[in-house]
């Protein structure tokens, strides 16, 4: 199937990449102008310049494609302008299925977001669940807003959305890189003790796959393997490592101190707070998700948690971003070597999922 993908140069679309050839797939990229094309080129992906803002260069991205897997968007708690996460994601979602729809494509993946699901707190939430009254931040609004668009917006194409949880791995040295960074260097003294659904990169982009053939118009499918703390996650990521660094629950009172200290040094400089207000807001609420549908209706199988995080530290450290112990077993092999493949991007995600 000739399948085009946008948000090709984010973190996530290289694995999504490779994730739609190893199925037999051919790949064109929509890359935005100035968007760095190193791995792209060197993996040989065809690639068409457009920006999903801007539907007159789409026409000639979708032409002759059966298919688009759509990961571009903001992907953030905070931004300089708040309408930009409905002009991104939800116009942005608009401009492709418009532009999918006029080439003729007969599918649609939208990589939408776990937050989008709006469970209650202490609740676990699936594809059936009755969201909250309430959103956590611009991006889970503009997420939800973008589905209901593209749903409303009738086939073809016919549209699946894919519901990622909070996504680690390989290749990623910013978010929850970043915080990995942190713990296992010992400058990450305090985290927050309560769920979180994470997903490994490499099962999210097979999710997306396995979606684009054996997922039902209109459906959406929760792709996360574990529900554990962020605390208890970064606590086990320390243990694999052999480093004996200490990681504390903060309390929430705690947290908002932290974020009141950072906007008004935000507001102060004019620049992006180290801690956004949704960010705290987010991580406190906590969020569990039940990702057994793909598991049932896609045949998806997740990663154990030990064997993800193995291979996530392997490139850190091979990466240069962090100083671990030397394996005691020198023929140790990663659980998985997806993540070799991807060329590591330190810049934080903004446009790309």
């Amino acid at each position: 199937m000739d399948v085009l993908v946008t948000g090709a140069t984010g973190h996530l679309g290289p694995f999504v990449i490779q994730a739609l050839r190893a199925d037999g797939h051919r790949v064109r990229a929509l890359v935005r102008s100035g968007s760095n094309r190193s791995w792209l080129e060197a993996n040989t992906v065809a690639a068409v310049e457009g920006d999903i803002l801007d539907p007159a260069t789409l026409p000639a991205a979708a032409a002759d494609m059966a298919a688009v897997v759509h990961l571009a968007g903001l992907h953030d708690s905070w931004a300089k302008r708040r309408s930009d996460f409905a002009r991104v994601n939800v116009d942005g979602a608009r401009h492709v299925h418009d532009a999918a729809a006029a080439a003729g494509c007969r599918r649609l993946v939208f990589v939408s977001s776990g937050a989008a699901i709006g469970e209650a707190e202490e609740e676990v939430g699936d594809e059936t669940t009755q969201r909250r009254g309430y959103a956590l931040s611009d991006y889970e609004r503009s997420k939800v807003a973008a589905e209901a668009a593209l749903l409303q917006a009738g086939a073809p194409p016919d549209v699946v959305i894919v519901n990622p949880g909070t996504v680690y791995g390989p290749g990623d040295a910013s978010g929850t890189g970043q915080a990995l960074i942190g713990a296992l260097s010992g400058r990450l003294a305090v985290s927050v003790d309560e769920p979180a659904p994470w997903v490994f990169v490499e099962d999210l982009a097979r999710g997306i796959a396995l979606a684009l053939v054996r997922g039902r118009p209109s459906q959406r499918y929760i792709l996360s393997g574990q529900n554990l703390s962020r605390l208890a996650f970064l606590r086990r990521a320390v243990e694999l490592a052999g480093l004996d660094h200490e990681i504390k629950p903060a309390a929430p009172l705690a947290w908002q101190a932290f974020t009141l200290l950072y906007g008004l040094q935000a507001w102060l400089t004019r620049r992006r707070p180290t801690i956004s207000r949704a960010a705290v807001r987010i991580a406190l609420h906590g969020s569990q998700l039940d990702g057994s549908k793909a598991e049932r209706d896609l045949g998806l199988a997740y990663t154990p948690l030990d064997d993800g995080l193995d291979v996530t530290l392997d490139w850190l450290h091979d990466a240069g971003l962090v100083d671990l112990p030397e394996d005691d077993d020198p023929n140790d092999a990663p659980a998985s070597g997806g993540g070799s493949q991807v060329r590591p991007d330190t810049s934080p995600p903004t446009r790309d999922v």
